[in-house]
């Protein structure tokens, strides 16, 4: 096999997503055996995919990630004179992680405190939220009260 254009273009998580379901289906439909290699590299992808925190964990459920909602994500941005301020990485890195406050995206965006403004940093979030969706905060374990005030601490034992 020759590589004729190495990184061309880049995949979100969300495409490799839909690509590997694709072909399990194909494979399926046509009776098709595959190596036992592909078949566990394909399960562990799937898995590490379908793991929370990732905004893929609940898609089988929700299916709030698809074609459609991308570009509506792209056309709000661009709406709102956001996407140009956006690299290609880091809008790809915001599909892969749809940060859901301004801390995880400062994580994403380059230099966020000198590029954009609080409201800027604040209608990004609004929009990734709207059109991707977010999770719900993980429960506190049974028997504990999750207190979203609370300062942390670091308890001697």
């Amino acid at each position: 096999m020759k590589i004729l254009e190495g990184q061309s273009n880049l995949l979100s998580n969300h495409e490799v997503y839909e690509h590997i379901l694709e072909q399990q289906k194909k494979n399926r439909s046509k009776d098709r055996s595959v190596p036992p290699n592909q078949f566990t590299l394909t399960k562990d992808l799937l898995t590490y995919l379908r793991t929370k925190p990732g905004p893929l964990a609940n898609q089988d459920k929700t299916h709030q990630y698809s074609t459609e909602a991308l570009y509506e994500l792209f056309k709000k941005l661009r709406e709102a004179n956001l996407q140009s301020d956006l690299s290609k990485g880091e809008m790809l890195m915001i599909v892969n992680l749809r940060p859901t406050n301004i801390a995880v995206l400062s994580t994403v965006v380059e230099d966020m405190l000198e590029r954009f403004t609080e409201d800027e940093q604040q209608k990004i979030i609004d929009i990734i939220t709207e059109t991707l969706g977010f999770d719900e905060p993980a429960e506190a374990a049974e028997g504990e009260e999750y207190d979203e005030d609370a300062e942390p601490s670091i308890e001697n034992s």
